[in-house]
């Protein structure tokens, strides 16, 4: 990726003002070797491509670049793109064509990161339609091929049935987008590193939509490993083979237990889509303990049924909206099971019981006995 201009970067011979934050090793994908193709015969999620915006307004109108800074686009600009399935309860819908895509034909920014795809559907408060696209090539090796993703992963998918270890694992995950699962993730850190300043701890987003804001929280709140399905190749999980998805899970549990002492695992979106349901089964099958996030006591209850389903109560249920008291009345829980993540000490109560220390652990053998 040769600069120009003293910071654009070059793609199958053109400069483009950015290459998404969802290419994470752009230069072993666009290492000036690559082609720029005028078609796609049959694109599929993480393929690369070079577009050129045809508006400047849209549902997004920036794009996180490879440092996932969020960038302004304008008429005419260039940029690298990745092809992205997108299927969000409260965000954009894009499809990934099944069809051949050429130059001059017409894509949508469906997401942040960077993807693109036909949209199908813009949630009314936008107040918008999705920023227009216009495809100009594919970069592509000397064979044709276009480059994607997935030839470049950071960490590399194993033929892994089962994550093997014995390390900690509590998965954090939420009855509705936007519920305050990132927030609880990072103040869960913030917290460790006073209370338990030799913990070492691991970040993971499991699912949703690729990006880089939330593993660039993770790191901002001084977790040891970060980490997200994107780093195994995947721009998003909505349109994943589940047996491909629990092998990329699995890699990635097993990617950060080999350097950690506790594992933290980010469910993306709520329950029900890109592959939630198949992260929950795993965290059932290794025995996480779980946090829910909640908006509402009715969201809450059928969380708490699908949990019960899988043979997983929650340690606790965390909300930054709600009243904690008549939330726990609502549940029928103790109201130390319902908390806020702004509660320092709910979050010592919560590591003690995912990751004991020695001394925790003693008291608590020491109760039982």
């Amino acid at each position: 990726m040769a600069p120009t201009n003293g910071w654009r970067a070059r793609a199958g011979g053109l400069s483009v003002k950015l290459i998404n934050s969802c290419v994470r090793r752009a230069a072993d994908l666009l290492d000036g070797r690559e082609q720029l193709i005028p078609r796609n015969p049959a694109p599929r999620d993480g393929d690369l491509v070079v577009v050129r915006c045809l508006a400047g307004t849209g549902a997004y109108d920036h794009v996180e670049d490879s440092a996932g800074m969020p960038v302004k686009l304008y008429p005419g600009d260039l940029f690298v793109a990745t092809l992205g399935t997108r299927r969000s309860g409260t965000n954009l819908i894009g499809e990934v064509p099944t069809a051949p895509v050429a130059a001059g034909d017409r894509l949508d920014l469906v997401a942040q990161g960077g993807l693109v795809a036909r949209c199908t559907a813009v949630p009314a408060y936008y107040g918008t339609r999705a920023l227009p696209l216009e495809v100009v090539g594919f970069p592509a090796d000397v064979a044709g091929r276009v480059r994607n993703i997935d030839e470049a992963p950071v960490v590399p998918i194993r033929d892994s049935r089962r994550p093997r270890t014995d390390t900690p694992v509590l998965f954090v995950a939420g009855t509705s987008a936007e519920v305050g699962k990132t927030t609880l993730v990072c103040r869960l850190n913030i917290v460790a590193r006073e209370y338990r300043p030799g913990l070492r701890t691991a970040a993971i987003k499991a699912c949703g939509t690729g990006r880089a804001k939330d593993v660039l929280s993770y790191r901002a709140a001084n977790y040891d490993v970060v980490t997200d399905f994107v780093d195994a190749g995947m721009p998003s999980t909505y349109g994943v083979d589940p047996h491909r998805f629990r092998a990329m899970l699995h890699t990635l549990i097993e990617h950060c237990a080999e350097r950690v002492d506790l594992i933290v695992v980010e469910i993306g979106g709520d329950f029900l889509e890109a592959r939630a349901p198949e992260a929950l089964e795993i965290m059932a099958e290794i025995d996480a303990a779980c946090v829910m996030m909640v908006n509402d006591a009715m969201g809450a209850l059928e969380g708490l049924r699908q949990l019960r389903e899988l043979g997983r109560a929650p340690l606790m249920i965390g909300t930054f909206r709600q009243n904690l008291h008549a939330l726990a009345d609502r549940l029928a829980v103790p109201v130390e099971r319902v908390i806020n993540s702004t509660d320092a000490a709910a979050l010592r109560r919560l590591l003690d019981a995912t990751c004991p220390s020695e001394q925790t652990a003693g008291l608590m053998a020491g109760a039982a006995g």
